[in-house]
């Protein structure tokens, strides 16, 4: 009980407001972050002897670079699903090939271009995840959209 608590506590703490670091180059600060991650495990599992790579892997916890990815996938998949909130659902468009193209039917967004490599917002980067995501995932929901 006290490690799932532990565990909670660590999560809660790390994952809060932590998509606000999608885009940034170098990823200076989500290294700081991962550890921090790495120097907690420790602890909250009570093992001193095991690498914290592996203790991270064991409790199925993800490094902090794809856990922040795979928030934003699923806040474009509620999104897609739910389209709420409004001003977070007016973003996603369909991607519309101007040729006939096999990505047609592929359940993918279209991205806007972007300049800046900092600070990227989701309606960039947020659509750029979901349309990496493979087919075999973005495919149940071609029925939904």
């Amino acid at each position: 009980m006290a490690r799932a608590v532990a565990a909670s506590l660590t999560q809660t703490r790390l994952d809060f407001t932590n998509s606000i670091l999608i885009g940034t180059s170098g990823g200076s600060n989500i290294n700081k972050l991962q550890r921090v991650q790495n120097c907690l495990v420790k602890p909250v599992l009570q093992d001193n002897y095991d690498s914290a790579t592996f203790l991270l892997s064991e409790r199925h916890w993800l490094p902090l670079n794809k856990r922040i990815n795979f928030k934003i996938a699923t806040l474009a998949y509620q999104l897609l699903v739910f389209c709420q909130p409004t001003y977070l659902s007016s973003v996603l468009t369909p991607h519309q090939p101007q040729r006939s193209l096999r990505s047609v039917n592929q359940n993918l967004l279209s991205v806007p271009r972007c300049n800046s490599s900092f600070g990227q917002s989701f309606s960039y980067c947020g659509l750029k995840i979901w349309n990496d995501i493979p087919l075999s995932v973005r495919e149940p929901l071609h029925s939904l959209l």
